[in-house]
């Protein structure tokens, strides 16, 4: 009989519930875990379910019997994939749940920022038009997304889907190469040029040693003044402290994002600098949580499980 260990049930909302395998098992919840009592809860586990607790050479050493990790997302920067690999420990992971939820929450971040519509807001809350003498007002100015380049960073399923609904609103999108890479793909921009012709940026790659600090005040000072920055992909990605200098001195026209490197937020992180700040859009990294998306995430949760059962491959990173 399996052992199975959901560590982080937290994450997914109670309105979704978790699908018990067809198996015979034992199921124990959890809905947050301390990394320092990931081991302990796991010791006698042959199937950790998790979301974003980390799954560490150090922890997964103490789990003797665990043959299997059922991540709860696409990403999995939070599982140390080469111990699973040396150890036989099979990881699956949800995919292409969310990419159009994803892309859709990035086009909505671009176009509030761009029309200047949380300013706006703001001005109508404080009697902009009950009080105005004119039929139209303008209290801000509005950038039309029509004409305007889009950089995507990361072109996989999401940066792609991001890149067609840019296009159907008239925009030139760039699909940029690796910053490492020594020669440039067919249908590619060399990284550097990508980000200087860019009127938006749209990061979407994952998270790793390449990517970590991918975009800091370096790269930033290579871009217009007028760009916007939207994160939908991993808080690491994109230096937050130098993110936020380059907002609040005017370097660039503002940014989003949806994620952050220390989730939930901490006071002393950077982004708190900016929640009173108009040119800034934080979502509390919500952009994969449509219910579409969260009926996917259950319907292949379970379809994981079955299949690592039957000793079959499916969404499988080892």
């Amino acid at each position: 009989m399996e052992k199975i260990v959901h560590l982080d049930a937290i994450a997914i909302p109670k309105a979704y519930p978790m699908p018990r395998p067809s198996f015979e098992h034992e199921w124990v919840s959890y809905e947050t875990t301390a990394y320092e009592d990931i081991a302990a809860r796991c010791a006698d586990a042959t199937i950790v379910v998790t979301n974003k607790c980390k799954m560490t050479a150090e922890n997964m050493a103490k789990m003797p019997k665990l043959k299997f990790i059922a991540e709860l997302a696409t990403g999995y920067n939070n599982i140390d994939i080469d111990y699973c690999k040396a150890h036989g420990i099979g990881v699956a992971t949800i995919q292409g749940y969310s990419t159009k939820s994803v892309a859709e929450h990035t086009l909505a971040m671009m176009l509030m920022l761009s029309r200047s519509l949380i300013k706006t807001r703001k001005k109508m809350e404080d009697g902009l038009w009950v009080n105005a003498n004119c039929f139209c007002q303008l209290p801000f100015p509005i950038v039309d997304l029509d004409g305007r380049t889009l950089t995507v960073i990361g072109s996989g399923a999401i940066g792609s889907r991001i890149g067609d609904l840019a296009r159907a609103f008239g925009m030139k999108v760039l699909k940029a190469e690796h910053r490492s890479a020594t020669s440039v793909r067919e249908g590619y921009t060399a990284f550097a040029e990508a980000i200087t012709a860019a009127d938006f940026i749209s990061v979407n790659c994952p998270l790793n040693a390449e990517t970590t600090d991918l975009i800091t005040s370096k790269e930033i000072a290579t871009m217009k003044k007028s760009v916007f920055i939207i994160n939908n992909a991993r808080g690491g990605v994109v230096n937050e402290q130098d993110l936020v200098a380059a907002i609040l001195n005017g370097d660039i026209a503002g940014g989003a994002a949806d994620v952050a490197s220390v989730e939930p937020l901490t006071p002393d992180h950077p982004y708190v600098k900016l929640q009173q700040n108009d040119n800034f859009i934080l979502t509390p990294h919500q952009a994969w949580m449509s219910d579409d998306c969260l009926v996917e995430l259950c319907r292949q949760f379970k379809e994981n499980l079955e299949a690592f059962h039957e000793g079959k491959s499916v969404r499988r990173i080892v």
